[in-house]
């Protein structure tokens, strides 16, 4: 067992500017999450990718990616506002797929906002019934989601076509690890690798195999960074057929060997002189 221990599922607030702190790849390549996401975009503009859908971001934009919904972000420097984090809770009913609302109404705006700082105020606080508080206030952001949903004010609608874009994103997440090439992924979905990328281009702006390579490699990034793992054995994990044949791919994508990434950066030495 080489993975290291992480902390369990739970709620958090973070600010997009600490988010931007992290290693750019955290967050701008294709992965999944055990817990529901809700981006409250507050000012900026970027993109983001869910379920092999990209759209464009501006300010007072709500995201919701359900938990296990492949996806990604942009966070350019100017870009304000909070992830929150919620744990899959049947009691705490939020949509099954992802949207993406403009927030014009300015009473919205704030309930959103208020919700969330209450979260995050309440987690630095950790005092007690924090658990019964926690769930108190994402039931009230549930009631604000379907509230918001119902008035439809901003939502971007689907294209007919992104349905099958979705399936196919929904696929990869579950056997990406598989080695399991386009083709087979369109087999699955009653269409040719062809069209399964032309699809793929339109929603996302990259073909299928685009969209592939980066949900792989986001793995094999984490797998090096978060866990001990040898290299061969996170090829193995990633459906590779040889360390060798992982290693290159590997470094074609990233510009780095998987060990010279996973290589701490050294510090610089600091010569000191004696007068």
């Amino acid at each position: 067992m080489h993975e290291l221990p992480r902390p369990p599922s739970d709620y958090s607030v973070t600010s997009l500017g600490k988010l931007r702190m992290r290693a750019a790849w955290r967050t701008e390549t294709l992965h999944a999450n055990s817990s529901h996401r809700l981006y409250w975009i507050t000012r900026g503009q970027g993109r983001v990718t869910v379920g092999g859908i990209t759209r464009g971001y501006g300010p007072n934009t709500a995201v919701f990616v359900p938990s296990g919904t492949a996806m990604s972000v942009e966070l350019p420097a100017q870009t304000q506002g909070l992830e929150l984090c919620l744990p899959p809770d049947p009691d705490v009913i939020l949509p099954a797929g992802p949207f993406h609302l403009r927030v014009s109404n300015i009473e919205a705006q704030t309930s959103l906002t208020s919700h969330v700082e209450k979260i995050e105020r309440e987690l630095a606080a950790s005092a007690p019934a924090m658990t019964r508080a926690l769930k108190a206030y994402a039931l009230l952001i549930s009631a604000w989601v379907e509230r918001e949903l119902t008035r439809q004010e901003g939502a971007v609608l689907r294209d007919k076509h992104h349905h099958l874009v979705e399936n196919f994103a929904a696929l990869m997440e579950k056997h990406f690890r598989s080695g399991a090439g386009i083709a087979d992924y369109a087999a699955r979905l009653g269409i040719t690798a062809t069209h399964l990328s032309r699809l793929c281009k339109e929603a996302a702006g990259r073909p299928a195999h685009a969209l592939l390579q980066d949900r792989v490699m986001h793995e094999a990034r984490r797998l090096l960074i978060d866990t001990d793992m040898p290299a061969r054995e996170v090829a193995e994990q990633l459906g590779f057929s040889s360390a060798a044949y992982f290693t290159r791919a590997f470094t074609q994508a990233t510009g780095q060997t998987p060990s010279a990434f996973r290589a701490p950066t050294p510090r610089a030495s600091v010569s000191v002189s004696v007068l």
